[in-house]
């Protein structure tokens, strides 16, 4: 069901097409409302010519030709619908009408006080056809054929002379025979069947019984409504098809087909804003709520530290029984000297010295030299002697040493050969500062 108000224009007068209704009008209505007006008169001169030159003058070469071959009574209108460059000039489709009409319908549509705009069969035929597809389309008693192909271009069109269905079926035959190479070679599912005006469904059956002869099966039919004519049924697509070519096919400027083309962009538009307040609405809301829950974890979680440090705060008041004194000591005694073992400490030693570098001597001392809060701290004493030139290696021997978990500071040497150097060695666990040589 179309909500938009579409008339036909034909040589035999106006009709008014709405809802499922289809109702006769005087020519030239004052219209309140916004309307799509189709031009579909059997006298308007149509077809496909091609030129060379450019494309600036497709109008101006078509108007001259028509002109002089007289094939429109007075001075004439082109309306280009479609032009295809092509190599060395252009193919150009169009449909000439009268100056007189043409200048009636602009001034017309002009003074309505909504939307009007005005097209013609021509422009419905092309729209939307592609490149290697063809639509056939029937018009009251008269068969359009449009094509589109890599060549460019193809245009053809019969006319029923007579009332009964075998003129009709002639035809039908004569158009089908004219391009039928062309047809056959898209095959079925490149052709569209439209009934764009018919009020004899049998006309219909004809001209697609023609048409699935030629291209060997079933073409794409457009869906056509079905509305009513006082005590006649007439089936159509020109409220579809008038509406989907509106904005590239109406003869108004373009201001005024992109300000009818925005008009019907209101309602979707206000749905979408509707849609989108919607959603945002609903994601405020989870939003709010997971700020809610992440407050109530925060303030749970800062409860059970609030607890867990009261808790540690009275244990370490909680003072230690006097008889454990003595086993913590011993247990300290054991760690530093585990820290300090001997054996351990010369095979770490011996590790990190090369050729280059002669341990003389080893002491385990006890010393508050290393700048400890607290006297009496376990240290090795490391005397040795580098070879002439090879300071380098001692600066590798400390590397290693470092590495290997001791905190070094040198100290005066003990030998004075040349050479000479002493440091004292403090096991990382048991050192407060890393004093470097």
């Amino acid at each position: 069901m179309s909500a938009e108000h579409v008339y036909r224009v034909a040589s035999s007068g106006w009709l008014h097409c709405h809802g499922h209704q289809v109702e006769e009008v005087p020519a030239w209505p004052r219209l309140t409302h916004s309307a799509l007006v189709v031009l579909d008169m059997d006298d308007v001169y149509t077809d496909v010519w091609r030129f060379e030159g450019k494309t600036e003058y497709a109008a101006a070469l078509v108007e001259k030709r028509v002109r002089t071959q007289g094939l429109v009574e007075g001075a004439a209108h082109v309306v280009v619908h479609r032009l295809v460059k092509l190599p060395g000039g252009f193919q150009v489709f169009f449909s000439a009408i009268s100056l007189d009409l043409w200048q009636r319908c602009t001034q017309w549509a002009k003074e309505q006080d909504d939307h009007c705009l005005v097209m013609m069969a021509g422009g419905l035929l092309c729209d939307g056809v592609a490149s290697g597809s063809a639509r056939v389309v029937l018009s009251q008693r008269r068969l359009m054929c449009f094509v589109q192909s890599e060549e460019g271009m193809v245009f053809g069109s019969t006319q029923a002379l007579g009332s009964g269905p075998s003129a009709m079926a002639s035809a039908a035959q004569v158009l089908t025979s004219n391009h039928s190479t062309l047809l056959m070679r898209l095959g079925a599912e490149a052709v569209e069947w439209c009934t764009l005006w018919s009020t004899q469904p049998a006309d219909v059956d004809t001209c697609l019984a023609a048409v699935r002869s030629v291209v060997g099966g079933a073409p794409v039919v457009m869906h056509a409504q079905e509305m009513t004519l006082a005590a006649e049924r007439v089936h159509t697509a020109m409220p579809t098809l008038a509406r989907k070519a509106a904005g590239r096919h109406a003869l108004n400027p373009s201001l005024e087909r992109v300000a009818w083309r925005a008009e019907r962009w209101v309602a979707p538009i206000t749905v979408v804003t509707a849609l989108v307040g919607i959603v945002l609405a609903i994601v405020g809301v989870l939003v709010g709520q997971l700020a809610d829950q992440q407050r109530n974890a925060g303030m749970n979680q800062r409860a059970e530290l609030e607890a867990l440090q009261s808790r540690i705060q009275t244990v370490s008041l909680v003072e230690a029984p006097g008889k454990l004194l003595p086993v913590a000591e011993f247990s300290r005694t054991l760690d530093e000297g585990a820290r300090h073992d001997p054996v351990a400490f010369m095979a770490v030693l011996k590790a990190a010295s090369n050729k280059d570098i002669r341990i003389q001597r080893v002491r385990l001392e006890t010393t508050s030299s290393l700048g400890s809060a607290q006297p009496g701290k376990k240290a090795f004493r490391v005397d040795g002697v580098v070879a002439p030139g090879a300071s380098a290696s001692v600066t590798r021997w400390v590397s290693q040493m470092a590495a290997a978990g001791w905190t070094l500071r040198a100290v005066d040497p003990t030998f004075t050969l040349p050479g000479s150097f002493s440091y004292e060695l403090v096991a990382n666990a048991a050192a407060l500062g890393n004093v470097k040589p």
